[in-house]
Parts: C-alpha cells; structure tokens; sequence
C-alpha cells in the first residue's frame, strides 16, 4: 500500500506544513493498494474506522511527516536551491 499526502510551503510563515485535509486532494482517498486495484481494477480508498490497523497508520504516517516537514528550511537558506 501507498499513503499519499500534500506538503506545501507557506510564503507568509516561510515554512513547510502538510495539509491534513487529504479529501481536499483525494477525493477517493489518499490510500493506494496495488491489490485491490489487480482484484477489482481501482486501487484508491480512506482508510475507515473499520480498519483499525490502517487508519491507525494513516494517522501516525501524517503527524510523522508534519513533523519531518517542519525542520525543512526555507527556500534560499541552504545553499544552491
């Protein structure tokens, strides 16, 4: 599976951030499974709370990335970007 997310910079606060509202983005979900998408042809869901295990994930993956996120620097402060 794949869990796919936004990062975006922020020219205001001059700092990276992830945007958490995934169905802005995915609308069918931010989940990929290769699986499913062989079985049934379309690969893409939300994880729900029925599936304790990979919405617990999804969780845990979101808060990991803002938190990586924000120790990235800005724009110009490291050299030749």
């Amino acid at each position: 599976m794949q869990f796919h997310y936004v990062v975006f910079y922020d020219t205001d606060t001059q700092k990276w951030g992830v945007e958490f509202e995934t169905s802005a983005y995915f609308s069918d979900g931010n989940v990929y499974d290769d699986n499913s998408a062989t079985e049934t042809g379309y690969g893409w869901f939300a994880p729900a709370d029925d599936t304790p295990m990979e919405a617990a994930l999804d969780e845990s993956l979101v808060r990991l990335l803002g938190y990586i996120v924000d120790t990235w620097p800005a724009p110009g402060v490291v050299a030749n970007v």
